[in-house]
């Protein structure tokens, strides 16, 4: 046994052990540079494998420490070099364990609580009623695997799924082919845009609530599909405007002959019954501006670009879920919506009617074709009334030149994905799910969510960073980027910042700066960098670390030890000194006797 103990802390183990801990250190940051920290810290740092080489050499020390006792006054520095080393190894041990750190990205007037940490996952959910599975992936650790071929089993209550990832791609690269060969109706324009050498080609899908429309410059592009004549007339201004501000849900319930108006209230979550029936509705959210984001639906703005309403019908049947469209009323049917109740529902709002200012808007009219309207800054209209596909226009207030290249009525949409390396930049997963005897694919990208066809639901598919959950939440007030004089360059950043502790009743205003973060609850906040845009955006890296005291420790241990070094050696020299005189003042003595 003491052969044994010995052995273990020698130099003959020492060496080699650090020797391969370099090797691995040397090795991790040429991954990084590769796959990323993200990748590197999966698979290296806080692997259970790199964790026990740092155990092992702290038991080398330890042990190596243990020999030398009783330890005399000598061996001060060795033992306080041998301990401070311990404690950062311990440190390093519970920080890669027990750590948590990550990313909060805040945009300027909202409020975050979770936190993006290292890693991803497959989110699988189904909406009605509401389940999810998170499923946790390491694709990104080995990048240079392409077909990871993995199939995990989701339950969702009653239902089982399949989920198989077939193919990773971590550098994927998207190449759309749209051709006018579908079976379906479904209008599509290619547009190409161009001012002031800047040059663009865009596909707009006009009943895509997605892809219906986009941004240009200081431009609102739009590619609409009036539903009727009347709605046509109100878009060209050519008809009075509804007043009713966010929309009303029109309503034919079972054996009724008439349809009822319900105004979207003001104050959601509210049921309200249907008098004279035993039938209830309850508008859950509004959207003035949907986007399907990472975190579920939301608003991307104040503005009445893309309205919609979510809303339960109750009654005797069961209930029924409702996520309605105002420019996209097919929205149901495209996607094959199931409900108990036999009841006809739509949504209208006067965004129908109107169209945004600094608008380049083609519009599809019943028998097919296709006009222009053009508005300026205050919405004043230009009606260009046919538009040919091929002619140059050009808006009368921006200058912005626009050509419709190419019209597809019954528009097919077919991407190729392609991968063109091993780096990570953008990731993309190939998707099998099988429940019972059908099956269906589909591809979905890093933040992006793909929908699966499947059994009595589909079901959402979303690939994203990890997140957890953070005790407090930041709210972002105002962020402020000072430049350096004369260049548009960043001298430093800082956010102001509220912060909520909802457990403990505690709200603090707070500034985080660069090299000054707000530390609360074991949790500091460090300002790393921004997103400049129209709506500043701050990014926040969040740490929290027990195993830093022990490396604060053992640092100033290893200091301890080095100063205690030169003192012990300078005692030495005295004493040393000392005999010296004492021998030389005896042999003094003797020869004057």
């Amino acid at each position: 046994m003491k052969q044994w103990t010995r052995l273990l802390g020698s130099l003959k183990v020492a060496v080699p052990l650090l020797v391969t801990i370099a090797a691995v250190l040397a090795w991790g940051t040429i991954y990084e540079a590769t796959f990323g920290t993200a990748a590197v810290q999966q698979f290296v740092y806080h692997a259970w494998w790199f964790q026990a080489l740092l155990g092992f050499l702290a038991v080398n020390l330890t042990i190596a420490a243990l020999q030398r006792y009783p330890w005399k006054r000598q061996h001060l520095p060795f033992v306080l070099a041998h301990l401070g080393i311990i404690l950062i190894l311990i440190g390093g041990i519970l920080g890669g364990r027990f750590g948590v750190e990550g990313q909060m990205i805040i945009p300027e007037g909202q409020a975050a609580h979770t936190l993006e940490t290292p890693g991803n996952v497959l989110v699988v959910r189904q909406q009605h009623p509401e389940l999810r599975v998170e499923i946790p992936t390491q694709f990104e650790t080995q990048a240079w695997v392409h077909e990871p071929k993995m199939t995990v089993p989701v339950q969702l209550g009653a239902r089982s799924i399949a989920l198989t990832i077939d193919r990773y791609y971590p550098d994927a690269v998207m190449d759309e082919e749209i051709a006018n060969d579908g079976t379906d109706d479904n209008p599509a324009i290619q547009l190409t845009l161009e001012h002031a050498g800047q040059h663009d080609t865009v596909w707009l899908i006009a009943r895509d609530p997605e892809r219906f429309g986009t941004g240009w410059g200081d431009a609102h592009v739009l590619f609409l599909e009036p539903r009727t004549e009347e709605d046509l007339k109100q878009l060209i201004g050519s008809a009075a405007h509804p007043s009713r501000a966010r929309g009303v849900v029109s309503l034919t319930l079972p054996g009724a002959k008439r349809a009822r108006e319900i105004e979207v209230p003001d104050v959601l979550d509210h049921t309200v019954p249907l008098e004279g029936t035993s039938y209830s509705l309850t508008f859950k959210d509004y959207f003035p501006d949907f986007a399907l984001t990472e975190h579920g639906p939301a608003s991307r703005s104040m503005q009445p670009n893309n309205p919609a309403v979510s809303l339960t019908l109750n009654g005797p049947e069961g209930t029924d879920t409702y996520l309605l469209f105002a420019l996209h009323p097919e929205f149901q049917s495209i996607h094959d919506f199931q409900h108990v109740i036999p009841a006809t529902v739509s949504y209208t709002h006067p965004a129908g009617a109107s169209l945004p200012p600094n608008g380049i808007s083609v519009l599809r009219t019943a028998s097919g074709g296709l006009l222009a309207v053009l508005t300026d800054g205050a919405a004043k209209r230009q009606v260009i009334n046919p538009v040919a596909v091929g002619t140059e226009y050009t808006h009368p207030s921006l200058g912005y030149h626009f050509t419709i290249a190419a019209y597809a009525p019954r528009a097919q949409v077919t991407q190729h994905i392609t991968n063109r390396s091993n780096e990570v930049h953008a990731e993309m997963l190939h998707l099998i799910g099988r429940e019972g005897a059908r099956a269906t694919e589909a591809w979905v990208g890093m933040r992006g969510t793909a929908q699966l066809e499947l059994g009595e639901a589909p079901l959402m598919v979303e690939y994203r960073p990890a997140q957890r959950a953070l005790p407090v939440t930041i709210k972002l007030l105002d962020f402020r980027k000072l430049d350096y004089p004369g260049t548009q360059m960043a001298s430093s950043f800082e956010s102001d910042v509220e912060m909520t502790d909802a457990a403990r009743g505690i709200i603090l205003m707070r500034t985080i700066k660069m090299n000054h973060p707000l530390q609360y609850r074991g949790h500091s906040f460090y300002q790393s960098s921004y997103i400049d845009g129209p709506t500043q955006t701050t990014i926040l890296s969040v740490r929290s670390d027990p195993g830093t005291p022990f490396v604060y420790a053992g640092f100033l241990v290893v200091i301890g030890g080095v100063l205690s070094l030169f003192i012990v050696r300078g005692a030495r020299k005295d004493a040393a000194l000392t005999r010296a005189e004492r021998e030389s003042l005896k042999r003094l003595q003797k020869g004057r006797a």
